[in-house]
């Protein structure tokens, strides 16, 4: 009886708001912004622990951890994107088209070809955090500016060629920073601005017992200060009194953040998360898998919901300085083989994209449609196994063969995709043998090339120029095709150093040099899912926004508030 009077109380209570127009996630003219409370979520790689806390170590994963504390030089324009103007989607992981960019750090900043440089003006009056043991509260200023860059640029960790282009920093006066570029380079703003690697740390955090690889030592200019780290459970990010940053909400100018204190939950098992989500111990889920969509909206009505189309591509690349993927022939078996529109129906239910590879239709600078792809590119995504076994006798190999794949066991969406893969190929007379590792000695054996001829990785887009960079430059560590190919290499740094070019003018050479990349095969390309994202009635200023900037959702949470009575009435 109380199972049934607590669903009929809830159902009532959804109606009643729905019919109050309360149910809009962002905060209307009727929402009195509430600050205060806890904010406790699942961010987009809920799986996994931190893997490091300092910049120097050139982790993919650090603005994910960190941005709550430091922040970066840009960041993407939240005013341009679905609680603006809707121009920009924000869900990306790190593209941030130029006209969607904004100053964190930053009040302005110049471009100047003659000669080449970046002058930055920083924001004045933004502090670090007070820090007892560690440093003092004081101003930001162009000099840490300047070491984070040179930090980050000097690492023995650093991207081979990623920061060439940075040459000598100069600072007229505290809050300018000139850089001389030794090269222009054309996504300069994405390698020092809002990228993977960029995030401006505290000089003082070196000199502090156990550096800023400790945890306890981190500390930043952001809206939160970390408070809490428990491995496997829960980083916990408390409110920084003194932040500079300000955000108006229904005509009014509210001070941020706006929670007093946000927890990052990190759950292993898929299960447990989505428990969490159904039964309001977490607020909001970042990325909730399409198969548990629809119960949840049967058994919790009152979530809110917004979709996405996945942020990376999962495919298997296939190594092409091996046998047997160095011969293309083979490469294109392995498409052929697997029955693409049936993965899309039956694994996916219909809720996933042909064709986002290697940059999703989001990408509509750099996307070329399937239809307008060349006719042995859009073979690719046909299924014809007779075709395949074909090709694989033409190569060498009409019995097929036998090769080893690594996959992270991070997410078992991916496992049992992997698996699916497994049993087309053996159609076909070839064995995949997966092998399932976990995520650090995953990741390690992509970057230090000791990888299988198969490997199963998320294409992470990042943006237009990094993705071609990254996942198919010659010698680059994301790179798990091993692909090396002259015209790529050449086309792309030419690109990146023409001063001459126009953003637009950069960003179709890009999606001319995708279609070729598309032709050579480096990957077996699969289909790419819908994700969704859910939060309770009580998340106001809320609009399914995903990043900012390189994994960076902090200033988006920072702009949500908890309507506090809301949640008590629902019984939370």
């Amino acid at each position: 009886m109380k199972k049934i009077f607590s669903w009929i109380f809830l159902s009532l209570l959804t109606l009643s708001l729905l019919l109050l127009g309360m149910f809009n996630s962002g905060a209307g003219a009727a929402d009195k912004v509430q600050t205060g409370g806890t904010l406790t979520y699942l961010d987009m790689t809920p799986t996994l622990d931190p893997m490091t806390w300092d910049i120097e170590d050139w982790n993919w994963k650090h603005g994910y951890d960190t941005g709550f504390y430091m922040e970066y030089l840009l960041m993407g324009d939240l005013q341009k994107g679905p609680r603006g103007t809707k121009k920009f989607l924000f869900h990306a992981n790190a593209w941030i088209p130029p006209d969607i960019m904004t100053g964190e750090l930053l009040e302005k900043w110049e471009v100047k070809k003659n000669p080449v440089q970046i002058v930055l003006h920083l924001r004045k009056g933004v502090y670090w955090q007070d820090k007892p043991g560690i440093m003092n509260a004081r101003e930001l200023v162009a000099d840490d500016v300047v070491y984070a860059i040179t930090r980050t640029k000097n690492s023995r960790k650093a991207l081979p060629h990623y920061m060439d282009f940075v040459g000598k920093m100069e600072t007229p006066d505290k809050y300018t920073v000139v850089i001389n570029m030794t090269e222009w380079c054309a996504d300069w703003s994405l390698r020092i601005g809002y990228g993977y690697f960029n995030a401006i740390q505290a000089p003082e955090q070196e000199k502090a017992p156990g550096g800023p690889k400790k945890w306890e030592n981190a500390c930043g200019t952001g809206p939160y200060m970390i408070t809490d780290y428990k491995e496997g459970h829960s980083q916990t990010y408390t409110k920084n009194p003194n932040y500079w940053g300000w955000e108006t909400i229904g005509g009014k100018n509210c001070k941020l953040p706006l929670t007093d204190k946000v927890v990052m939950m990190i759950i292993k098992d898929e299960a447990t998360q989505i428990a969490s989500l159904r039964t309001g111990k977490i607020d909001l889920m970042m990325l909730i898998n399409w198969k548990h969509v629809e119960g949840l909206k049967k058994s919790n009505p009152p979530l809110q919901w917004s979709r996405f189309l996945g942020t990376g591509n999962f495919t298997m690349a296939m190594r092409m300085d091996r046998k047997p993927f160095n011969d293309i022939r083979v490469r294109r078996a392995m498409n052929l083989a697997i029955n693409k529109k049936e993965i899309i129906n039956s694994f996916y239910g219909g809720n996933a994209e042909l064709h986002t590879y290697p940059f999703p239709p989001t990408f509509k600078d750099v996307y070329t449609p399937l239809e307008k792809l060349p006719p042995s590119v859009r073979e690719l995504y046909t299924y014809n196994p007779e075709k395949a076994k074909k090709l694989l006798a033409e190569a060498g190999y009409p019995n097929g063969f036998t090769f080893k794949a690594q996959i992270s066991n991070a997410g078992q969406t991916g496992l049992d995709l992997a698996a699916m893969v497994a049993s087309y190929l053996a159609k076909i007379g070839v064995t995949l043998v997966l092998e399932p590792m976990d995520y650090p000695s995953y990741l390690s054996r992509m970057t230090r090339k000791n990888h299988s001829e198969g490997y199963f990785f998320a294409n992470d887009h990042g943006n237009p120029f990094s993705g071609i960079r990254k996942n198919f430059f010659t010698g680059e560590p994301w790179n798990p095709h091993m692909m090396s190919d002259p015209y790529v290499d050449k086309t792309l740094e030419d690109t990146l150093k023409n001063l001459n070019l126009t953003d637009n003018q950069a960003l179709e050479a890009m999606k001319k040099l995708t279609v070729y990349i598309m032709e050579q095969v480096p990957c077996l390309i699969l289909p790419t899912a819908y994700s969704y994202s859910a939060w309770w009635p009580w998340v106001k200023n809320s609009f399914g926004e995903l990043r900012v900037g390189a994994h960076r959702s902090a200033p988006i949470i920072s702009r949500i508030w908890i309507d506090q009575e809301l949640k008590k009435k629902m019984g939370y």
